[in-house]
C-alpha cells in the first residue's frame, strides 16, 4: 500500500467527521435558541414559553453531544501508533452526536419532495458510518492480533466455526465498509420499490438484524483482544472497563435515588436529575473511550476507574440504606418513637462517612489495576 492511501483516508474520514461535529453542534445551538433564547433567529420560534427545567435537561443533552463531536474531531486528528483505531472511534463518536442532534437537525429539513425523502434517509447513512467505525475500531484497538492468535480454539463447537471465519473476513481492512455500503443501497432499494420512501429503511426488521450484528462483530473483537492482550495493552483495555463503570455506576446512582423517593415519599426536585444523571455517565463513557486512544500515561486508568467505582458504590449503598432506615423509623418496627423525617437519611449519611475508608478499600481488591 503506498503512503498516499492511508493519508487520504485519513483526510476523508478527518473532513467526514468534522463536517458532522460541525452540523451536530450548529443543530444543537438552533434547537435550544428556537425553543428558549429567540436571539440568533437561526430558525422559526418552536415555543413562548418552555418551562427552566426543561431546557435545563435539553442544555445537558446538548451538552453531551458537542462533547462527542469534540472527542471525535480529537480522535481524528490523532497520529499515533493507534491511529487506525483513532480514525474508527472517530467515525463512531461522530455519527453519535450527529444522531443526537436529530431535533435539532429536523429544524431545517425540507417540506416535501424528494429533498425531504433524501435528508430523512440520510440519518440511515450516518448510523452505518457510526457502525461501520465502532467495528474497525475494535478490530484494531488495542492493537492488531497476530495470524497464531486468530485461530479458532480446539474446543470451539463446529457449529461456530462459520461465524469464527465471518468474524475473522471481517477483520480485513475493507470488509466493514463494502458489507455496510452493499446493506445500505439494498435497504434503500428495498423501501422504494415496497412503496415507500428511503426514510423508511432504517425502520426496516433488517435493520435492526444490522444493529444485532454489529453488536455481535463489537463484543466479540473485545472478547479477542481482552484475551490476548499483552502488557502493554492493560492500560487501553482498561479504560474501557472506567467508561462501562461510569455508565453502570450513574445507573446504580438512579435506581437508589428512586428507591429512596418511592420509599420515603420525599418531594423530588424541580430537576430532571434521572436523565442528567444518565448524562453524567455518557460523558464519563465517551471521555474513557477516548482516554484508550488519547492517554499518554500521566492517569492511570487503574486509580480513575478505583475513583468512579468507589463514589459510585458509596452513594449508592448510601441511598439504599438511608431508604431502609427512613422506612424502619416512619413506618415498621420503630414507627412509635416517632421521630421527624429525615433520621434515617442522617444516620445513613454518618454511617457511610465513617466507614468510607473502608468500602474503598474493599472495592480496591474487587477493580482491576492497570
Amino acid at each position: 500500500m503506498t503512503p498516499i492511501v492511508p493519508t487520504a483516508v485519513r483526510v476523508s474520514v478527518t473532513f467526514v467527521v468534522t463536517l458532522l461535529a460541525i452540523a451536530a453542534t450548529a443543530a444543537q445551538v438552533a434547537y435550544l435558541d428556537a425553543l428558549w433564547w429567540h436571539a440568533l433567529g437561526i430558525t422559526e420560534t418552536l415555543a413562548e414559553n418552555v418551562s427552566p427545567a426543561l431546557i435545563l435537561l435539553l442544555t445537558a443533552h446538548a451538552i453531551v453531544a458537542v462533547v462527542c463531536a469534540a472527542f471525535a474531531v480529537a480522535l481524528v486528528l490523532y497520529d499515533g501508533s493507534r491511529q487506525g483505531a483513532a480514525l474508527g472511534l472517530g467515525a463512531a463518536l461522530g455519527a453519535w452526536s450527529y444522531l443526537m442532534a436529530y431535533a435539532g437537525l429536523t429544524l431545517f429539513r425540507p417540506d416535501s419532495g424528494v429533498l425531504r425523502d433524501i435528508f430523512e434517509g440520510h440519518f440511515l447513512l450516518v448510523e452505518m458510518i457510526g457502525l461501520g467505525g465502532l467495528i474497525r475500531f475494535t478490530a484494531l484497538f488495542p492493537r492488531v492480533l497476530l495470524a497464531q492468535e486468530l485461530e479458532p480454539s480446539p474446543t470451539l463447537p463446529a457449529v461456530l466455526k462459520p461465524a469464527h471465519s465471518v468474524s475473522l473476513w471481517m477483520l480485513r481492512p475493507n470488509a466493514t465498509w463494502s458489507i455496510g455500503l452493499a446493506l445500505l443501497l439494498g435497504m434503500w432499494a428495498w423501501a422504494v420499490s415496497s412503496g415507500g420512501s428511503v426514510s423508511d429503511a432504517g425502520l426496516s426488521p433488517l435493520m435492526d438484524v444490522v444493529r444485532f450484528c454489529a453488536a455481535g462483530f463489537v463484543v466479540g473483537n473485545l472478547r479477542r483482544a481482552w484475551r490476548f492482550a499483552n502488557e502493554g495493552d492493560r492500560e487501553p483495555l482498561t479504560w474501557l472497563v472506567v467508561g462501562l463503570a461510569s455508565l453502570l455506576g450513574m445507573l446504580a446512582v438512579l435506581i437508589g435515588g428512586n428507591v429512596l423517593v418511592a420509599v420515603t415519599g420525599f418531594p423530588e426536585p424541580n430537576v430532571a436529575w434521572r436523565p442528567l444523571l444518565l448524562d453524567v455517565g455518557l460523558i464519563g463513557f465517551m471521555a474513557a473511550l477516548a482516554m484508550s486512544i488519547l492517554h499518554t500515561g500521566r492517569a492511570r486508568p487503574g486509580d480513575v476507574l478505583l475513583r468512579i467505582s468507589s463514589v459510585c458504590a458509596v452513594t449508592t449503598l448510601g441511598l439504599f440504606l438511608a431508604a431502609g432506615l427512613e422506612a424502619l423509623f416512619t413506618g415498621g418496627v420503630l414507627a412509635h418513637y416517632s421521630p421527624r423525617s429525615g433520621v434515617g437519611t442522617a444516620i445513613a449519611t454518618a454511617m457511610i462517612v465513617s466507614t468510607y475508608r473502608s468500602i474503598v478499600g474493599i472495592i480496591q481488591q474487587m477493580v482491576p489495576q492497570a
